[in-house]
């Protein structure tokens, strides 16, 4: 006989085998053993949790002659009939290749039959999200009513891809994850029937790899008993899966921490030349710094991290050279690099890029970045408001940082006058050349603008802005000069008239007070950028705000 495939032939044949998904289980069981038997089922969850195979041992335990406490006895005739795929009365159909309105017809026009030897006929449809829209349409009104004798069992990892018309006529059950403690005690068994010894740590990482799917992790199991060991090492499935182990990673977050570029592109072309999958290693390393996050903000760690002793004490050292926020930017970063990579033509360059801006906060233009960069901001400060400052003599002067305004203050007054008297608010000034704009408009031909800015007023807003004033009574007028085309207009007249670029921006009267004698009260300066110059000046270091 040829060989099969470890998890075909460790398929469970009753539903006591099957790993998990009790809630299913008990809930199929008691149908069977009470004969409430419904016309359609839906089964969903993730690859590798057991939907077919729970179709396949469901199909058998409604049609066994003797079954025993729900479950198949997988001895009579129909049984084994059906588990030689002797019996045609269970179907089984890929809706993946199967998906057009004519195979749809095909089965709806099979149903009226019969069933040949079994007392009903079952339909396992696998991947159903994938029919067509007419596909479902066609299986719409034989789902709802089918002949007593017909059950369709439905099987998907996308169930939020059907139409809420076939999710309605079906019993649905939702296959969970299978926890990574039943995987290894599921592959241990495996490898014991196998006669090969498979080490603990082993197992557990082909079950972490695994991601909760038991077939992916029987897969990589049979793949390492390929290797013709009698032992399986934990080093046997790094090989064999194409992944970097703890330590390898550890060190790349200790380069990571001591901005050791040189460091990191070593460790780059190890795991490149040793050829492992980049992708796998970004998601390693994303999973490891969330074990680090773990570390810094749990009480205890060690009962929610599933990783070495070694390996959370060295967690725990480096929780320490890292703040929360960059711990959750670089779980960012990192986790848009792992969904860029399938598209880039070169990903050892984007992870090599990746790893450097992850060492410059600098080169990360985020808003987490900004909060690091201010943390670390805070921490120069409060160093420098712990060295006493130095005694300054009485005519020590001070100077704006502005030329233009600069001005020369006692030492002695300086800090309570910095207090006692706030930041003048500046005024608004009208432009005096708002009229000629207006004129270069019509010249122009531009006269429905022409029209629309008659009467208006133009403020100084700012270095850059400045704001066009429409009377109480001219709100068209400002709605029809707002529109994005119009501004790019006016701007450009308003930037040839005044010698510099300037934008638009179009307010009501309301909205404003002119250089009539009263000031306008400034907007409350944003939390941030608040926060940022306390920090400049009591570190005394300069603050450059960019506007991007």
């Amino acid at each position: 006989m040829s060989y099969i495939a470890l998890y075909r032939k460790w398929r469970p044949a009753v539903f006591e085998d099957v790993v998990e998904q009790e809630h299913v289980v008990k809930t199929l069981k008691h149908s069977v053993s009470k004969g409430r038997i419904a016309h359609a089922y839906l089964f969903c969850g993730t690859r590798g949790t057991g939907k077919t195979t729970m179709a396949k041992i469901f199909s058998r335990a409604i049609n066994c002659l003797s079954p025993h406490d729900g479950d198949p006895c997988n001895q009579c005739e129909i049984c084994k009939g059906i588990l030689s795929e002797n019996i045609l009365d269970v179907i089984e159909i890929d809706a993946a290749s199967n998906n057009s309105v004519d195979n749809v017809r095909s089965i709806r026009d099979e149903v009226i039959y019969a069933p040949s030897q079994a007392k009903y006929k079952v339909y396992i449809i696998d991947e159903v999200h994938m029919l067509s829209t007419g596909a479902f349409n066609a299986l719409l009104k034989t789902l709802e009513e089918p002949p007593p004798h017909v059950v369709f069992i439905l099987a998907t990892t996308d169930p939020h891809k059907l139409p809420a018309t076939i999710l309605s006529r079906c019993q649905r059950f939702d296959f969970k994850r299978i926890s990574i403690d039943s995987i290894v005690e599921r592959i241990m068994k495996i490898s014991r029937e196998s006669d090969v010894e498979l080490h603990k740590d082993a197992a557990r990482l082909i079950a972490k790899t695994a991601d909760g799917a038991l077939r992916d992790a029987i897969s990589l199991l049979d793949q390492c008993i390929g290797l013709g060991n009698s032992t399986i090492s934990y080093e046997d499935v790094l090989s064999v899966a194409g992944i970097s182990n703890d330590m390898f990673t550890a060190d790349m977050l200790d380069a990571v921490i001591q901005r050791d570029i040189s460091k990191i592109l070593e460790l780059v072309d190890i795991l490149i030349m040793e050829g492992k999958d980049i992708s796998q290693f970004v998601s390693g390393l994303v999973y490891y710094y969330r074990n680090v996050l773990i570390c810094k903000m749990a009480s205890n760690p060690r009962d929610i991290v599933d990783a070495s002793e070694d390996s959370i004490k060295r967690m725990l050292l480096q929780q320490k050279e890292l703040s929360k926020e960059k711990i959750m930017m670089a779980i960012k970063e990192l986790s848009a690099v792992e969904s860029s990579l399938k598209w880039v033509s070169s990903p050892r360059i984007l992870l090599e890029v990746s790893l450097m801006k992850l060492c410059d906060p600098a080169l990360n233009k985020g808003d987490d970045s900004v909060l690091e960069r201010l943390a670390e901001l805070e921490k120069r400060a409060a160093g420098a408001a712990s060295v006493p400052s130095p005694q300054l003599k009485p005519d020590t002067e001070f100077k704006s940082s502005s030329p233009k305004d600069s001005k020369k203050v006692p030492s002695g007054q300086a800090a309570s006058h910095a207090e006692a008297k706030p930041a003048e608010k500046p005024l608004l000034k009208h432009i005096a050349e708002w009229e000629a704009v207006i004129n270069e408009l019509k010249s122009s031909g531009r006269m429905v603008l022409y029209s629309n800015l008659i009467g208006t007023k133009a403020l100084v807003l700012d270095n850059r802005f400045i704001g066009i004033v429409f009377g109480a009574d001219k709100g068209f007028c400002k709605m029809v000069a707002a529109k994005a085309e119009n501004l790019e207009i006016i701007e450009a007249a308003a930037s040839k008239k005044l010698g510099r670029e300037v934008k638009i921006k179009c307010l009501s009267e309301g909205d404003v007070q002119t250089n009539t004698g009263q000031e306008q009260d400034a907007p409350p300066e944003d939390e941030l950028m608040a926060t940022a110059r306390e920090l400049a000046s009591k570190a005394n270091v300069p603050l450059n705000v960019i506007d991007e």
